[in-house]
């Protein structure tokens, strides 16, 4: 482990007499660390197993098998459209059990949840369509669906691909 240098260079044993201040020799030590670093990988070896991760957050969505033959109808006057442009505005309409949907709303976040909130108290079966732009930003997606999970309401809702009629919708609100 350690080794002490006594610095001994046999110029005693010839005959020579020093003084005494000459006689005094420093002593030099020599550590070696080798075990020193094997018992630094161990306990990092120890730390590495023994310590719990983060879990990584994943969100599960359920996409459709892409068959198309069945086709699911639903009362118009139950949906409430999202949509999301590519500047990040926020577009709500509701849908009319005619087939139209009412003038969109431009909202923010936390008016989002507010709108959700409302319209789910007052209709137990509504659903959610959600369409964003291609180039909307990926972080606003999950906080939109952060804020509708955290709304006080049964939560059903589809991603749809946004379509022209999708566009002149959010270019009335401010695109």
């Amino acid at each position: 482990m350690a080794s002490v240098d006594s610095g001994d260079s046999g110029s005693e044993k010839r005959g020579r007499k020093k003084n005494k201040w000459q006689q005094r020799k420093r002593l030099g030590f020599h550590i070696d660390m080798t075990p020193y670093v094997d018992v630094i990988m161990l306990l990092l070896t120890f730390f590495i197993m023994t310590s719990t991760l983060n879990q990584p957050q994943v969100m599960q969505i359920n996409l459709p098998k892409g068959d198309q033959t069945e086709v699911v109808k639903v009362d118009m006057g139950n949906v409430v459209f999202i949509r999301v442009s590519e500047k990040g505005n926020i577009g709500l309409s509701k849908g009319k059990s005619d087939g139209t949907e009412d003038q969109p709303i431009k909202v923010n976040l936390q008016q989002m949840k507010q709108y959700i909130e409302g319209w789910g108290t007052a209709n137990k079966d509504m659903i959610m369509i959600l369409k964003f732009h291609r180039k909307a930003k990926y972080d606003l997606m999950i906080s939109v669906l952060d804020e509708i999970n955290r709304a006080a309401i049964e939560k059903r809702y589809s991603f749809s691909k946004m379509e022209e009629p999708d566009f002149k919708v959010l270019e009335a609100i401010g695109g």
